[in-house]
């Protein structure tokens, strides 16, 4: 295995260390976090159009999309560019499994709406899954016909509509907590999420 192919630490606030070390600039006006923050925005209001049409393989897609593009936003404010040579291995941005844990950090889960909604006990597995292996299994499943241990499948198939509701809920409560108050911006967007995660509760699939 070579420096750029090592694995990240199984830690979000680790990858975050990471992430900034590596540098490199992404927000160079405050408008630019404010686009990044829409863009975050869309992709959840995607997702949830998406699960009301009952194409629950596109909606998770879309959520988990929605994680890393989350990530992305919030740590990206933080990062700078550096003076010298970059840290060796890949930058933590370009790996679905590290934006997934930086996504759904901790204080994820310190608020009540979202353990209510998922269950104590669910919400610590999806913590836990962020954090060791992150979404791309069902990231690819919600986009790709495959053939695997239980024969061919299609995202239809592969992404029942409870997994679809967890990852969209979780992905709007984690743009929820990392994204809003930053800007003047972000508190209107913060209303949009609240929103969608209305929504969506009201759409708990059954089981």
């Amino acid at each position: 295995m070579t420096d750029d192919e090592q694995p990240f630490e199984n830690n979000g606030l680790k990858t975050v260390e990471h992430a900034l070390a590596f540098g490199g600039g992404i927000f160079e006006r405050s408008e630019d976090f404010d686009a990044a923050i829409d863009h975050v925005l869309t992709l959840l209001t995607d997702a949830v159009v998406l699960f009301e049409r009952e194409s629950f393989g596109s909606a998770a897609f879309f959520a988990i999309t929605a994680m890393e593009e989350t990530a992305k936003a919030h740590v990206g404010s933080f990062r700078r560019d550096n003076p010298g040579p970059r840290p060796k291995g890949r930058d933590p941005f370009r790996d679905h499994t590290a934006k997934h844990s930086m996504a759904i950090l901790p204080t994820v889960f310190m608020s009540e709406r979202i353990v209510d909604a998922l269950g104590r006990d669910r919400a610590n597995a999806l913590e836990r899954e962020a954090q060791e292996t992150g979404f791309t299994v069902q990231r690819e499943a919600g986009l790709y016909c495959a053939c695997g241990s239980n024969g061919f499948e299609t995202p239809r198939t592969a992404v029942p509509a409870c997994l679809a509701w967890e990852l969209s809920m979780l992905a709007i409560e984690a743009a929820d907590d990392a994204l809003v108050g930053y800007t003047k911006h972000s508190y209107k967007v913060g209303k949009e999420f609240e929103s969608l995660f209305g929504r969506l509760l009201a759409h708990r699939p059954p089981g």
